[in-house]
């Protein structure tokens, strides 16, 4: 995947990062990140009518990991030490094959509002973990954070539990689940990735995560991939999937991501992310006809006060 890895020798550890204050250029890229993967909800949503979720997988997941590693070639990226590729592969199989899963399986059966606002819940998890693993310590308001985050979901929740009570059936409380538990995966991969992405950069660490994941992720899509009806599929969303969904939202806009987290700090790249709910809900409300509800206004007061709370 790129040039031989150089002699073994002792890892220097990276100097502290400075603070950067104003504007700069990766500050515009994270503002185009936050509008692919905010759109990106409405996309997958309208994608879902013509293809299964995990035949929609199938697509979009070969395509992102050919173009992550032709742009990790063209920037001559080294190829990571042995002794790391088993780290990479976990990261992989949590970051890529579980995290995915839960997500597309959780888009499929809630709205893109309730997934976009239980995503939103990731830094306050990120808090949680640092805190357990060591990294950083919570602050009594980060537990009041906590507090708050975890009734904003409970909120969202049980809101769609309230569909099921009026006919809307369970699919709804699933799909909030499932995204819960792609929560949950994504901040172990976010946690887990940050020493490699310290020790490897960016490129190395996204290229090698997401190709050893999609090795059992393409195989969980094989067979809804030979059950799809391909020929049903039209224009329109195999662009949706293969350029927006794919090489926006999981190759270019992951790329960024990792670039501000570089550049950045994880603190300032997390605040773009949080913005993505706001964008989804303002999507989908004229696109999708996704009229916000009490419930998710409720729960988005919960989530976002947490946020607030924690970051400052």
């Amino acid at each position: 995947m790129g040039n031989p890895p150089p002699t073994a020798s002792a890892p220097t550890p990276p100097a502290p990062a400075a603070r950067v204050t104003g504007l700069t250029g990766t500050d515009g890229l994270l503002a185009l990140m936050t509008l692919i993967w905010g759109v990106n909800y409405i996309v997958i949503k309208a994608v879902f009518t013509q293809m299964s979720p995990l035949a929609f997988n199938a697509v979009r997941f070969p395509v992102a990991v050919a173009a992550v590693a032709a742009f990790a070639w063209a920037v001559k990226s080294r190829r990571p030490p042995r002794a790391a590729l088993a780290r990479l592969a976990a990261l992989g199989i949590v970051g890529n094959t579980c995290y995915q899963w839960c997500y597309i399986e959780g888009m499929a059966r809630t709205r893109a509002g309730n997934a976009a606002l239980i995503m939103a819940a990731v830094p306050v998890l990120t808090g949680v973990g640092s805190h357990v693993l060591g990294h950083e310590r919570l602050r009594w308001r980060d537990v009041w954070g906590l507090g708050l985050s975890a009734a904003g979901l409970a909120v969202l929740i049980f809101g769609s539990s309230e569909q099921v009570r009026f006919g809307g059936g369970w699919s709804a409380v699933t799909g909030d689940v499932l995204m819960l538990l792609a929560v949950v995966f994504w901040t172990a991969y976010t946690i887990g990735a940050k020493p490699l992405v310290d020790e490897l950069g960016p490129t190395v660490t996204t290229a090698w995560t997401m190709g050893l994941g999609a090795i059992p992720l393409l195989v969980l899509c094989v067979p809804s991939a030979l059950a799809q009806d391909w020929r049903a599929v039209t224009p329109a969303a195999w662009l949706g999937t293969i350029v927006f969904s794919s090489l926006g939202s999981l190759v270019l806009a992951y790329l960024i991501w990792y670039r501000g987290v570089s550049r950045l700090g994880s603190t300032r790249t997390a605040f773009y992310s949080n913005i993505t709910p706001i964008v989804t809900m303002a999507t989908a409300w004229p696109l999708l006809h996704e009229v916000p509800t009490v419930w998710q206004i409720g729960g988005a007061v919960g989530i976002f006060a947490a946020l607030g709370l924690i970051r400052s």
